[in-house]
């Protein structure tokens, strides 16, 4: 199989809110388009309250412009339990377990390491079927909450990269639940299910047995809130949520009979932080990744790393685990 080959076996699943995610869609198309997914592979939910929304019309003209077809409607409000049973859906109707499937919001922009089609090649030599990311929160100059331009790249927009979402939730006290969610499913085969969030895969009964490109769900990843450690990570999920709309759209979501509490929670949370820095980010107040000479280091050597140090902290665990049983039968 030629990279190119597997490339072409890829899908996008993405869903559209069309009140609110129209200025990211040529930038999320344009990106997606030259990672090498094919425009006939790109499969776009477009949502809206009722069915004579203008922003469907609008949303459908810029699909066609960038050869993709016009897209499924779902009219109903958004929720994000309604958003991923309709991603759900979607993936099982047009995926294969063959086929390497994005499920990525408009505002997620995954970065690999390397060509998709060489990335997918290691992927498939490793059995691995399953790739997650770290979030690295994108920034206008300032970290002030932009308003989204149709041009430069949104790279230049929003040139800043951050550690903002795991910063906010370390103090909801959530115990370290938190972590869960400042990582995301990348890349995973047909028949792997991403779970609401769409941060790890779906559990439960009938679902496929996962195995992790990096040894292990990132959330459980030693060290993943800091950081360093999570700049290091050669996979990442940019995301261009730090907009104008930031504010708006999480308050409609808050207003929204059946938001998930885990949601609800979070939107209150960043909405207050918000309040606090004064209606932008606080640079001062999170992590901000500089290039540094890890950077440098083969993506395999770096990946090969981390999946050895995921095996090494399993190994100290069984250890403490065995040392532990071995205590209380000789006690």
């Amino acid at each position: 199989m030629t990279h190119s080959d597997a490339a072409s076996r890829t899908l996008l699943i993405s869903c559209v809110g069309v009140e609110s995610d129209l200025p990211l869609l040529p930038h999320f198309l344009r990106h997606y388009l030259d990672l090498g997914v094919a425009p006939e592979r790109m499969h776009l939910v477009l949502n809206a309250l009722t069915a004579d929304a203008p922003g469907l019309a609008e949303a459908r003209v810029i699909l066609a412009e960038h050869g993709v077809d016009g897209g499924e409607d779902w009219i109903e409000p958004y929720t994000s339990d309604a958003m991923w049973d309709k991603r759900r859906e979607v993936q099982r109707r047009v995926a294969s377990p063959e086929d390497w499937v994005v499920s990525a919001d408009v505002d997620e922009f995954c970065e690999f390491p390397a060509p998709l089609g060489e990335v997918l090649d290691y992927c498939e030599r490793r059995g691995a079927n399953c790739v997650q990311g770290v979030f690295i929160d994108r920034l206008a100059p300032g970290g002030a909450l932009a308003e989204i331009e149709p041009a430069p790249s949104l790279w230049d927009q929003f040139p800043a990269e951050a550690d903002v979402i795991c910063t906010i939730r370390q103090h909801e006290g959530d115990g370290d639940n938190y972590k869960f969610g400042t990582v995301n499913v990348m890349l995973c085969r047909g028949d792997v299910l991403p779970s609401r969030g769409g941060h790890a895969p779906l559990k439960g009964e009938g679902a496929v047995p996962v195995s992790f490109l990096l040894g292990t769900s990132l959330g459980r990843m030693p060290g993943i809130t800091n950081s360093a450690v999570r700049f290091a990570i050669p996979f990442r999920v940019h995301h261009f949520k730090w907009t104008e709309a930031l504010a708006e759209r999480h308050q409609r979501r808050l207003d929204t009979p059946g938001a998930s509490s885990a949601g609800s929670a979070y939107g209150r949370l960043l909405l207050d932080r918000l309040d606090r820095w004064g209606g932008r980010i606080g640079l001062g107040d999170v992590p901000v990744r500089h290039p540094t000479l890890a950077d440098r280091v083969p993506w395999r050597v770096r990946t090969n790393a981390l999946r050895a140090a995921v095996a090494a902290d399993r190994g100290a665990a069984f250890a403490r685990r065995a040392a532990g049983a071995v205590k209380r039968r000789v006690a």
